[in-house]
């Protein structure tokens, strides 16, 4: 009798599972803004990121697991990187997506590891590069090209390079089945002199007829009234980004703003600072480092540590 009673049990709990499973997997994936009660919702539950920033192109191939295994085993659960259109476009019309360059495999392999992530297209990614990972090619095309701006002679290479970027980018969407949750758009805009919004909104058009209504697009800027009045877009949801030792509720009040309502979000946290050649080691105390990050995720903000690995070494720089 209780052998019938345990094997009733048990085929009931396979008929659950499978139920709810299936259930489950019939379920259209989702990553959106909850604007009632200020939080990310992935899959209709609420959620909050902790990344770490680490860029493909800056990490070879063989250590990307073993990096990630390390970011993971540190308690985060998204990664964070650019794409850096000097990489991928060499010379005009000539495209690599191979090997370091894949950047697909390295999502892929983010995904496999657990993480989501926060993709940060660009064009311009700044990421303490020349040009802000712009191809040198441009200004051998045009030397007077007004960058990061309306000017159709940027214009024209920037909507050719999205082109082919984007389609391959789309699949790799939460909604689609893959890690990424969010895409930003350009990078701290308003830190130019330009304020060129004709520009800004014709990225944000091109990003939405590429990929979609169905995924969350962002801008990034200093956490300042003066870096948002012209990094705020229609259409894109404002994040800042900042440093430990700042302000932490003084730059969310400038995201609340332009965002009255939605999730708090740092997209790049310095736990600490560059090093440039021959200069000083850059440290920063520690203790400052926590104090930051506690009162960031006391406020239920997402974070990303920028940046979470040994990955920011610019040889030609």
């Amino acid at each position: 009798m209780m052998a019938k009673q345990a094997l009733y049990v048990l085929l009931l709990t396979v008929l659950l599972y499978v139920h709810f499973t299936e259930q489950k997997v019939g379920e259209k994936r989702s990553f959106t803004i909850d604007y009632e009660k200020d939080q990310w919702l992935k899959d209709g539950e609420p959620f909050r990121y902790i990344a770490g920033a680490m860029h493909y192109f800056r990490v070879p191939k063989p250590y990307w697991k073993d990096r990630m295994a390390k970011m993971a085993a540190a308690g985060l659960n998204a990664i964070q990187t650019y794409i850096s259109w000097n990489m991928h476009e060499p010379q005009p019309g000539v495209y690599n997506f191979e090997d370091g360059n894949d950047f697909a495999a390295y999502l892929q392999l983010a995904q496999e590891m657990g993480f989501v992530v926060i993709l940060r297209v660009g064009p311009y990614i700044d990421s303490e590069r020349d040009l802000g990972g712009l191809p040198f090619w441009l200004l051998q095309k045009n030397p007077h090209m007004r960058l990061r701006t309306n000017d159709p002679s940027y214009l024209q290479y920037v909507d050719r390079w999205l082109d082919v970027l984007l389609p391959k980018v789309k699949p790799l969407l939460y909604v689609n089945g893959g890690p990424v949750i969010t895409v930003q758009v350009e990078n701290e805009y308003g830190s130019y002199y330009a304020c060129d919004f004709d520009y800004m909104h014709h990225l944000r058009d091109k990003f939405r007829q590429q990929l979609g209504k169905d995924v969350v697009l962002f801008t990034t800027d200093g956490g300042t009234e003066g870096f948002l009045k012209c990094g705020k877009v229609d259409g894109l949801y404002s994040t800042v980004d900042f440093g430990s030792g700042s302000d932490v509720k003084a730059a969310f009040e400038a995201q609340r703003n332009h965002e009255p309502h939605g999730p708090l979000v740092n997209s790049e946290f310095y736990p600490g600072w560059i090093d440039h050649w021959s200069y000083k080691h850059e440290t920063v105390d520690a203790d400052r480092v926590a104090k930051t990050l506690y009162e960031m995720l006391a406020m239920n903000a997402s974070v990303t540590m920028y940046a979470a690995s040994r990955n920011r070494a610019n040889m030609t720089r």
